[in-house]
């Protein structure tokens, strides 16, 4: 409805939109932030959000793009892919990103109510929204963030080592956004959050991506912040799992970057 007016838009995966709280951001840098991470998305679909959020919003001053090991690794199938079904209707924009993927018909795009076909999964968030905690004003996300008080639950017998597919046919949609963040006057944050130590062996090809990410800042001069080795990822109480923090990990990691933007953002008179 382009009613987000924000100085600070952050965007990436869940590991943006479970990691970074806005509010914190505005108590340090003193400018308004909104977080507009995408659960379980690949950069494909977290370009397609920025490319909507700029068309129905003000550009934001600062743009915090937090990427991962899997942000451009190749996948057939989107992560719960019945989060972009309310958006479907006529919308060729979507069908052209999402047409790829193996859970989505053209009839799902121009077909009434066929998209909403999957009765049981949506008789399950039914039954799962009697649970759920929302905000006073009756939203799932704070300003885009939510935080989980989950404990550490990874059986390390069951993870097996493994390289990350990488989907090379999404690089374009890097470029395209990074120039038009330059053309917009948009300034542009790079950011790897922390991420369990441990955790990054199992990633085999993992640096190969993190020195493709440090590549890209370099040529177009972009701030780039990497927490891979930093304190927090070599505490496993700040974890749940090797790439996603809890509640206190994710306000202790929220109070750091904001020390770390400060020495970056441009002062907003």
């Amino acid at each position: 409805e382009g009613e987000i007016d924000t100085k600070i838009a952050i965007f990436g995966s869940s590991r943006a939109f479970i990691h970074i709280d806005p509010k914190i951001l505005e108590e340090n840098l003193h400018q308004s932030t909104y977080n507009l991470g995408l659960n379980g998305s690949k950069f494909k679909m977290q370009h397609y959000r920025f490319d909507e959020y700029l068309r129905h919003n003000p550009s934001p001053k600062t743009i915090v793009w937090v990427l991962d090991s899997f942000s451009f690794s190749h996948s057939d199938k989107d992560f719960q892919p019945n989060q972009y079904v309310p958006f479907m209707w006529w919308n060729l924009k979507l069908y052209r990103y999402l047409k790829d993927d193996h859970d989505f018909e053209f009839a799902d795009f121009f077909l009434p109510f066929y998209r909403f076909r999957d009765q049981k999964y949506w008789t399950a968030e039914l039954k799962k929204a009697k649970s759920v905690q929302l905000n006073q004003v009756g939203m799932f996300r704070n300003k885009g963030f939510k935080s989980y008080n989950r404990s550490w639950k990874v059986d390390w017998t069951k993870l097996e080592k493994r390289n990350a597919e990488i989907d090379s046919a999404a690089f374009p949609l890097l470029d395209q956004m990074i120039d038009r963040c330059h053309k917009e006057n948009i300034q542009l944050v790079f950011v790897v959050a922390p991420e369990f130590y441990k955790g990054q062996d199992y990633m085999l090809n993992r640096q190969e991506i993190i020195d493709y990410y440090i590549k890209k800042p370099n040529e177009n001069n972009i701030p780039f912040l990497d927490y891979s080795n930093h304190n927090i990822s070599y505490q496993q109480a700040f974890f749940y799992n090797t790439t996603h923090m809890n509640a206190d990990g994710a306000k202790l990691f929220s109070k750091q970057l904001a020390t770390d933007l400060q020495n970056i953002i441009k002062t907003i008179k």
